[in-house]
């Protein structure tokens, strides 16, 4: 992740609005997906309208709106494995790409052009949170949004604020940038119960929405996760209460987190409420929270399709694990790392995906972070998973071992928040992402998730290539430095200039 990133999303978005209507980067738009509410198992990625240009004051306008044909799944001529082979060769004689494995896939056939070693399970880093994504969308209503309230305590004067999951709320005032656009704010929150009358003396926090584990210093950290990522700006403790991702400085995504990110949150509210001094509970007790208390104050996050989508856009660990311990309580399990990992693994058994590639999947958290020299504290995922749920969201339907396809649009929504070569997230030029010679011809075409943890680096998404065929594609290289995320990018600019027939 940048640190100039979060300072220029703002300029991001106006870039991408230029490129709607420029014919030459189309690409750039076609990709993004209707609403997984909307979306349909079509043969189309997506269509786009350009918006209409007349205003009020505006001069009339005689010619139409323009339209951006969208690229069909089966468009293009018919790649072949030789062709795509032949493509593919420079790119993957570069040193830099040192132990990796990899696959291509044809959407519109679901053909295998290209592989090497796919199921053999690496670590996924940050790809891993297709994983988490996938499941949410089909386990977790797409419209619905964590909640964080405060209630009355037992006692006069006491307030509870209470955790729902939800870690993009933001301690900022609501005309003030933080890197979750669009996030409520505790200070709605705090308006809300000073309109309420009561004279707070004492706040206290309630964080009994996910489940508390480990003890000590690795308290609610995932096996795998090391402690000094908190002031990294990788992670922190997961508690289902905190403010701008517990960050130290909320519009930036590289920031240190506090590691106290409840009791943060509550000092927040205090001075939210005008009086800082307050007392503040450091810890929540069990059944603290009167039964059928009365609500003072909530606010409710984004909706879960957009938090995926800013949680795959920036990488954003935090959130992904938000978002997997929401699906976990979808289905009945733990709000933990162990029921995130096993509901992940669950719902991606539900839609089909192969099982002999899931049974060579070790999921122990929502993020991609767990990663240690200890294989039983590292998460591992075969590339042949990864390309299969990219084809399936760009196709809408899973192809299942028996040669059924089965339909399932929502997994469109994961295409939304995929970053675009050299324009937006992860893949930005902030990032220093497609900015060699030979990674060029992939800007504003190719998109993907990346990942990057210790020695590992993946890139996993899809490009049109020069014929307009959809290319699928998830490239892993374990063991590797920096300078790969170039070779990677070289690989996926490769496929864009395809006419592998």
């Amino acid at each position: 992740m940048s640190a100039t990133r979060s300072s220029s999303r703002r300029a991001i978005v106006i870039v991408l609005s230029i490129v709607l209507v420029a014919a030459a980067a189309t690409v750039a738009v076609i990709f993004w997906p209707k609403s997984a509410k909307n979306s349909t198992a079509s043969s189309s990625v997506s269509s786009v309208v350009a918006p209409p240009t007349v205003s009020a004051v505006d001069p009339p306008v005689t010619a139409p709106a323009a339209a951006v044909k969208p690229l069909g799944i089966k468009s293009g001529k018919t790649p072949t494995a030789a062709g795509v082979a032949k493509r593919l060769a420079p790119a993957l004689a570069h040193n830099a790409l040192a132990n990796y494995t990899g696959e291509v896939i044809d959407a519109a056939t679901g053909t295998v052009l290209w592989k090497k070693d796919p199921t053999t399970p690496t670590a996924p880093a940050s790809t891993l949170k297709l994983l988490t994504g996938a499941a949410l969308l089909t386990k977790v209503d797409p419209a619905s949004r964590f909640t964080t309230k405060v209630v009355q305590g037992a006692d006069p004067g006491t307030i509870i604020l209470v955790g729902g999951g939800d870690v993009t709320l933001s301690a900022r005032a609501a005309n003030v940038a933080t890197v979750y656009d669009g996030a409520p704010t505790m200070g709605d929150l705090a308006s809300q119960v000073l309109a309420s009358g009561v004279k707070v003396t004492k706040i206290l926090l309630d964080t009994s929405y996910w489940t508390n584990e480990n003890a000590g210093p690795s308290n609610n950290l995932a096996p795998g996760w090391d402690i000094k990522d908190i002031a990294g700006g990788a992670i922190t403790h997961m508690v289902p209460l905190m403010v701008d991702g517990d960050r130290t400085d909320p519009s930036n995504e590289t920031s240190a987190r506090t590691g106290t990110p409840a009791v943060t949150a509550g000092k927040a509210l205090a001075r939210a409420l005008g009086n800082a001094t307050l007392p503040v509970q450091a810890e929540s007790s069990p059944g603290q929270t009167p039964k059928n208390a009365k609500v003072l104050g909530s606010v409710r996050s984004q909706p879960m399709s957009v938090l995926l989508a800013q949680a795959l856009l920036n990488s954003d660990n935090v959130l992904a694990e938000a978002l997997a311990r929401q699906v976990a309580i979808s289905m009945g399990g733990a709000p933990s790392f162990a029921g995130e990992r096993d509901a992940i693994k669950i719902a991606l058994e539900d839609l089909g995906f192969d099982k002999t590639l899931l049974s060579k999947t070790t999921i122990l958290d929502g993020s991609g972070l767990a990663n240690s020299t200890d294989s039983t504290s590292s998460d591992s995922v075969p590339v042949g998973l990864l390309a299969d749920i990219m084809e399936a969201a760009v196709t809408g339907q899973v192809r299942q071992a028996n040669g059924k396809v089965k339909a399932v649009p929502a997994l469109r929504g994961l295409l939304t928040g995929l970053p675009v070569a050299g324009v937006s997230g992860t893949l930005s030029k902030a990032e220093n992402r497609f900015s060699s010679a030979a990674a060029k011809p992939g800007i504003g075409w190719v998109r993907a998730k990346t990942g990057s943890v210790a020695v590992t680096y993946a890139l996993a998404g899809y490009v049109p290539d020069v014929d307009g065929r959809i290319l699928v594609f998830a490239l892993n290289s374990n063991g590797v430095s920096a300078p790969v995320r170039n070779a990677q990018d070289v690989f996926a600019a490769a496929l864009r200039q395809c006419g592998c027939t």
